[in-house]
């Protein structure tokens, strides 16, 4: 019998490119989950011109609604998963940023109330309701779709965003709205993706209307 080695090394045989070794704010997160307005939001939080790390073990919007899909359909609530985190390049920069989605369970929707006028959120006119701080940003809208249960029974969705270590020398105000911004994109992307009435009664230009602030 005769054995033969064969080797791939330099026989022709093409190996894939190397991927990025970093990605900046336009392309740090899944394709279609930020608008300009929220590149720039972003840019505002981390820092504009700053390198991220390529997206690793993160899902993209069509993989998150699936996961929502699916743990509704289970449980009629799912924890969801992350759509996006912006990690630095330079690991003395500790502006990180995650966008997340989740389904509450319609008898509880326990976090939409219970931080507003408390001291840390400011409320504002956006879905059933928004909250935002520097660091911080969370979304309530309803979706109906077939998808979850049906076109004519809404559905409690949540879009989180959080930032580690937003900017000191931004006016506060800014950057929650810059969380807002961030929010708003990824639950219209997400609202679409779904399938949701309306896109979940979610404007196509977001309009800032603070409906209340913290209370001290």
């Amino acid at each position: 019998m005769l054995v033969m080695s064969v080797s791939v090394s330099g026989c022709g045989v093409d190996e894939p490119p190397p991927g990025p070794s970093e990605v900046f704010a336009a392309d740090v997160c899944s394709e279609g989950l930020l608008n300009q307005d929220a590149v720039h939001a972003l840019e505002l939080l981390t820092g504009a011109g700053t390198p991220f790390k390529p997206p690793t073990n993160v899902g993209d919007v069509a993989w998150v609604a699936g996961v929502l899909e699916r743990g509704y359909t289970k449980n009629r609530a799912s924890l969801g998963g992350e759509v996006c985190r912006a990690r630095p390049v330079d690991r003395k920069n500790p502006r990180e940023i995650s966008v997340t989605f989740e389904i509450e369970h319609e008898l509880t929707r326990v976090d939409e109330q219970s931080e507003s006028g408390k001291g840390y959120y400011w409320e504002y006119d956006l879905g059933r309701n928004a909250l935002a701080s520097a660091k911080q940003g969370r979304l309530f809208f309803d979706c109906a779709s077939d998808r979850l249960a049906g076109p004519d029974k809404a559905v409690p969705v949540r879009a989180n965003v959080d930032t580690l270590g937003p900017p000191a020398n931004v006016d506060p105000r800014a950057l929650r709205e810059a969380n807002l911004t961030i929010l708003h994109s990824a639950a219209r992307a997400l609202a679409k993706e779904m399938g949701c009435k309306n896109n979940g009664n979610l404007p196509e230009q977001l309009v800032i209307k603070e409906k209340a602030a913290p209370t001290r």
